[in-house]
């Protein structure tokens, strides 16, 4: 079996975008407003498509047809997200950050380094890879699914953050109504508060 290098790992899990996946994600994490323990449901399909649930309310939902726009819970409200930029839908670990071009890997700016070759484990039945990374500020255990470098798992010996995918599978394909958000919705303007919900 080939062993992957970190660096490998790391451009298979930031070039993953046409991909049928669903999965439940568990975050526990420190925030500068408490201990968040989040539990996400996702789906995300072909064409940066998502549907997220966090803690059983609808968070985000996209769709890549031109006559819907991007959704995301501001406060008590799903409010149209027509501009790009970052779309915060939790407080701490969220779907988006574990694979793609925008996961937390592409956008970690410090240096980060595997400490030791990755070393092939098990994650909830699935083959994965494990590898120890190292920075200037912590050192941090990421395991990624084998089949598709998604990172399933992440914790750390310097904090108590973590993540854990569970209930992971891959689709051969996932119907476009799965993406739309066919509830109410505002525009930006229109919401009385933009606290994070």
């Amino acid at each position: 079996m080939d062993v992957p290098t970190f660096s490998e790992l790391k451009a298979r899990n930031t070039a993953v975008a046409d991909l049928y996946v669903s999965g439940s994600l568990e975050v526990s994490a420190d925030t500068d407003t408490g201990r968040v323990n989040d539990n996400f449901v996702f789906w995300h399909g072909y064409g940066d498509r998502w549907w997220v649930e966090r803690n059983g309310v609808a968070v985000y939902a996209s769709s890549s047809s031109t006559d819907t726009v991007a959704v995301a819970r501001v406060g008590e409200f799903m409010v149209h997200q027509r501009r790009g930029g970052l779309i915060r839908l939790g407080r701490s670990f969220v779907p988006r950050d574990l694979f793609g071009p925008r996961s937390l890997l592409a956008r970690r700016t410090r240096v980060q380094h595997g400490a030791r070759r990755p070393k092939a484990v098990q994650h909830n039945g699935r083959p994965a890879w494990s590898v120890e990374v190292t920075s200037s500020t912590a050192t941090t255990v990421m395991v990624f699914d084998e089949e598709t470098a998604i990172i399933v798992e992440l914790s750390s010996p310097d904090h108590e953050n973590s993540l854990s995918l569970v209930d992971m599978e891959v689709h051969t394909d996932l119907p476009a109504s799965r993406f739309v958000w066919n509830g109410h919705a505002v525009e930006a303007g229109e919401s009385p508060t933009f606290g994070m919900s």
